[in-house]
């Protein structure tokens, strides 16, 4: 019994701390959820800047890349043999032996060609045989024609010569005895019988001498003509077959003559001095070729490189976000690892327009930059790697601030700069920069606009008109707290339009309703619509805080589209009493239609002369502003609206009105005249 209470005390003590564990958990479980809603419901941040000095010393924008060393010149020994399936590596000199001029290089198979060479041959020989015979042809028609000339017809011609003579003499003949019988017969010593048989003979041998010469003629004027058109006939049709025998002839022996040629080509010779480098290579599909015996070559492709160990060179392949800034004639640093970190010096020689063939899951494309060896390149060797620097640029003693406290908004360029706090400095209240820091080194935050002219991976170089000097504390994390730094920015805006278009000047001045209007003259359009929406307090004044939350809103940067003494020549020049209205008309839709090619030229994306809503969109605060040109409420705004505007908005300027939509928003990066 005495064992057993202690016991169960011990047991209540456990149940009893478990229970109190429990209730001080949630506890504390309900404190944590209760401080977290009211985080979320009013949350605090706590700012935690971390600042870089702006400093003056040597800014330097080098490229830095690798590559490998190549000769400068290099004499590539090609396969010169033309076939089908590519010609068979019989022997080849080994890689890195020094050739003289004239020194065997390589032996390709020739037995392919050798058949072909025989087979050839036999062609050849049918075809000079079909030639020779064709040839002969020629000839015996030619001699054909000669004998008909010299030999047939003159003998013809000759018969029939003496046949008439023949016929003349009987004819005579015949005439004398006729007109002795007639004289007999008027004596009576003839009988008429007789007298009319000597009569017969005349008048048959007077035909038969009109027969012999009506031959002749025909022999002369229509039989040699006859014959000759057929053997001219037979000479050209033989001599045509001729041509074509030759040209088969030519033909066939061409190929022979080619063969052999590639015969010859097979035995491949150095044509100049030079250490041998075999042309091996793989492809991006993985496929790789090794100058070997064995290995098949195809016609053009190179074999064996000879370079020139003279003159070196670096190929180095540079990715397009960098390509812009090389040019030819950079200085180089060259670093060979191999060569115990050896540096050489180089310039950049050429860089080649077209991209590198890379592999197709390779997203970035690279241009091959070649660089030269400058002075002395003892030791470099074709093939090894090496780093290569690249100058771009280099100043000394410039204003410098790391290119992460840059922020750009609408192509201007901010930084925030640390300040001390000052608490009559009204950038210094809760609103804008606030009171950071302790009590001891209490600090605020200012907005700057700044203006650089050159930047590399890390630094930028700030033109001497921006308001950062040396020492100055900037922050390179602004984007971290982008409410804190958008409320900043809209208010460095907001002063300077308040600079610009207040009565007084001054940056936290005020604008009336008036001072609004002739504020939306000098802009271009209509940069403050609705006055009462801007003055939320009512008072009818729009003080520069006002103007801060409406620029926030609203993201108009309140740059005049041109500057005041612009406008003002425009309409002075409108105004000309010389000109003609439509001359008029015809210099607003000129000046018009180039600013709104310009603006096309940076918004218009696809080139179509219409912006779309994607571009608008792209386009940020200026493209609220150019969807005031769309007058068909389609959601677009093509180049015709755009230019439509634009005249209205020149003519409104011209006049004292109070302008149309605007051609292509404000222009982003130059403040208004004054303007910081």
């Amino acid at each position: 019994m005495l064992s057993e209470k202690p016991l169960r005390l011990r047991g209540n003590s456990t149940v009893f701390t478990l229970f109190a564990i429990i209730v001080v958990g949630m506890s504390t479980l309900g404190w944590y959820g209760y401080n977290l809603v009211q985080d979320t419901i009013d949350p605090e941040i706590v700012y935690n800047f971390q600042f870089s000095e702006a400093e003056v010393g040597l800014f330097k924008h080098t490229i830095n890349e690798s590559g490998d060393i190549e000769a400068a010149e290099n004499e590539e020994v090609k396969c010169e043999v033309r076939s089908a399936g590519g010609v068979e590596i019989i022997s080849v000199v080994d890689e890195g032996e020094v050739v003289k001029k004239g020194d065997l290089l390589v032996e390709l198979d020739t037995s392919t060609l050798e058949d072909q060479k025989q087979a050839q041959q036999i062609l050849v020989n049918r075809a000079l045989s079909t030639k020779t015979s064709a040839d002969a042809a020629v000839r015996q028609a030619e001699i054909t024609k000669q004998e008909y000339l010299e030999g047939t017809f003159v003998q013809n011609e000759a018969t029939i010569e003496a046949n008439i003579l023949i016929a003349k003499q009987n004819l005579a003949a015949y005439q004398d005895k006729a007109s002795f019988s007639e004289r007999l017969a008027a004596k009576g010593f003839v009988t008429q019988q007789q007298l009319a048989s000597d009569r017969f003979a005349v008048k048959r041998t007077e035909l038969e001498l009109a027969l012999t010469e009506t031959e002749l003629k025909t022999l002369r004027e229509i039989t040699r003509e006859k014959m000759l058109v057929g053997y001219d006939a037979d000479i050209e049709t033989r001599r045509a077959a001729l041509e074509a025998e030759n040209k088969n002839y030519d033909e066939e022996l061409k190929k022979l003559e080619e063969i052999n040629d590639m015969i010859s080509k097979c035995t491949i010779f150095a044509p100049q001095d030079g250490t041998v480098v075999h042309a091996n290579y793989g492809d991006e599909r993985g496929q790789q070729f090794t100058v070997e015996p064995g290995a098949s070559v195809r016609e053009r492709q190179t074999i064996i490189y000879l370079p020139d160990l003279e003159r070196l060179q670096v190929k180095t392949p540079i990715a397009e976000g960098k390509i812009a800034s090389v040019r030819e004639g950079l200085p180089v640093k060259i670093r060979v690892g191999a060569l115990e970190d050896r540096v050489f010096t180089g310039k950049v020689i050429s860089i080649n327009r077209y991209a590198e063939r890379q592999h197709w899951s390779q997203k970035v494309k690279r241009f091959a930059t070649f660089i030269e060896i400058e002075g002395d390149s003892e030791g470099a060797r074709v093939g090894l790697s090496a780093d290569v620097e690249i100058t771009v640029n280099q100043q000394p003693d410039r204003l410098q601030i790391p290119v992460q406290c840059l922020h750009e908004d609408s192509d201007q360029r901010y930084v925030l700069v640390r300040v001390p706090y000052d608490a009559n400095n009204f950038l210094h209240s809760e609103d804008l920069g606030k009171k950071h820091g302790d009590e001891e080194s209490a600090f605020s935050i200012e907005a700057r606009m700044i203006e650089y002219e050159a930047s590399n991976d890390k630094m930028l170089v700030l033109q001497d008109a921006s308001q950062i000097k040396r020492g100055d504390q900037v922050v390179q994390n602004p984007r971290e707290y982008p409410d804190f730094l958008r409320n900043l920015v809209s208010n460095h805006r907001a002063r300077i339009a308040m600079e610009s278009f207040s009565p007084a000047g001054e940056q936290n001045g005020e604008l009336t309703q008036d001072d609004v209007e002739k504020m939306n003259k000098l802009l271009g359009y209509e940069g403050i619509s609705n006055f009462s929406s801007v003055d939320q307090d009512g008072n009818e004044t729009i003080s520069t805080t006002e103007l801060t939350a409406f620029i926030t809103k609203t993201q108009d940067i309140l740059i005049p589209l041109e500057d005041t003494e612009e406008i003002t020549s425009t309409a002075d020049q409108a105004a000309q009493p010389e000109q003609s209205e439509e001359e008029k008309d015809a210099a607003y839709a000129k000046q018009a239609e180039e600013r709104v090619t310009e603006t096309m030229a940076k918004f218009d994306k696809n080139s179509d002369d219409t912006l779309d809503a994607e571009e608008l969109t792209a386009a940020g605060p200026v493209g609220g502003f150019l969807k005031r040109a769309d007058k068909n409420n389609d959601g677009k705004v093509t180049k015709k609206e755009m230019v439509a505007g634009t005249v209205e908005m020149l003519k409104a300027a011209a006049t004292g009105g109070a302008g149309g939509p605007p051609s292509g928003g404000k222009p982003g990066g130059q403040p208004a005249k004054g303007g910081r």
